[in-house]
C-alpha cells in the first residue's frame, strides 16, 4: 500500500493480517517507494493513494507501465473528482474506491483485482456507465471521419484532444504543450463545447474514435 497517512497504513494493514488468503507486504510514504515496492510484483495488488507527496497516483501508474510493471492497481482515495477517477483508469488502474468504502469493501476488491477483475465504487461505476452510454449515443448519432475534426478543431485544440484521449491532465498537458494551464483549460473547454460533449471522458473517447490515439498504446 502506498499513503503517506500512517493510521490508513496500519488499519489495512491489520484487516489483512486477519484475511487467511491475504499477505500485507509493505507500505510506502510516497510514490518512489510505490514504484520501488511493486517493481518485480505482477501478481500482487498495489493500493494506491492518489495525492502522494512527491508525485501524483496517476504518475505512480503511468512510470510502472513505462517500466513494464504491471501490478493490479487499486486507487484508495479520498478524491471523488470524475477527472480523477478517468486519469486513473487511463492510465491502467483496474479499480477504484473512495475513502468512506467499508474495510470489507476495500478487501473485496483486493480480492477482485487479485483475480482479474476490476473493481469500482458505486458511485464511480455510475459516473463511468453514464459516460460510456454517452458516448455510445454519439457514435450512433453521426458517422466519425478524422478529417471532421480540422473544420471542428484548431491545430492546438487537436493537440490538447490527443493529450485529453492518453489520460493526460491539464497541468500535464500544459508541461508538454509549453503553455499555461489557464489557456489548457480555455482550449478543452471550447473543444468540449465544439464536440457537443460534457466530460474529459467522453473527449477522450472522441480521441480514440477518430484515431488520435490507440486504447491500448503507451501514454507517450
Amino acid at each position: 500500500m502506498a499513503d503517506d497517512h500512517k493510521l490508513v497504513r496500519q488499519m489495512l494493514a491489520c484487516a489483512i493480517e486477519n484475511e487467511d488468503d491475504m499477505l500485507f507486504l509493505g507500505g510506502a510514504v510516497n510514490g518512489s517507494e510505490a514504484i520501488a515496492m511493486a517493481t518485480g510484483k505482477p501478481s500482487c495488488v498495489l493500493v494506491l493513494d492518489m495525492n502522494l507527496p512527491d508525485m501524483t497516483g496517476v504518475q505512480v501508474i503511468r512510470e510502472l507501465k513505462a517500466r513494464g510493471q504491471s501490478p493490479k492497481i487499486l486507487v484508495l482515495t479520498a478524491v471523488e473528482k470524475e477527472e480523477a477517477l478517468f486519469e486513473s483508469l487511463a492510465a491502467g488502474a483496474k479499480g477504484y474506491l473512495l475513502k468512506d468504502s467499508d474495510v470489507e469493501e476495500v478487501l473485496t476488491a483486493i480480492r477482485d483485482l487479485h483475480e482479474g477483475r476490476a473493481h469500482l465504487h458505486s458511485r464511480s461505476t455510475l459516473s463511468v456507465l453514464n459516460e460510456f452510454q454517452k458516448s455510445r449515443c454519439l457514435a450512433v448519432a453521426r458517422e466519425k471521419d478524422p478529417h471532421e475534426l480540422t473544420d471542428l478543431l484548431t491545430p492546438r485544440e487537436i493537440e490538447v484532444l490527443t493529450l485529453i484521449g492518453y489520460g493526460f491532465s491539464n497541468p500535464e498537458i500544459a508541461d508538454k504543450l509549453y503553455i499555461s494551464e489557464k489557456t489548457v483549460k480555455t482550449h478543452v473547454s471550447n473543444l468540449l463545447r465544439r464536440l457537443q460533449v460534457k466530460s474529459r471522458i467522453a473527449a477522450a473517447t472522441t480521441a480514440v474514435r477518430y484515431g488520435l490515439c490507440q486504447a491500448d498504446e503507451e501514454s507517450h
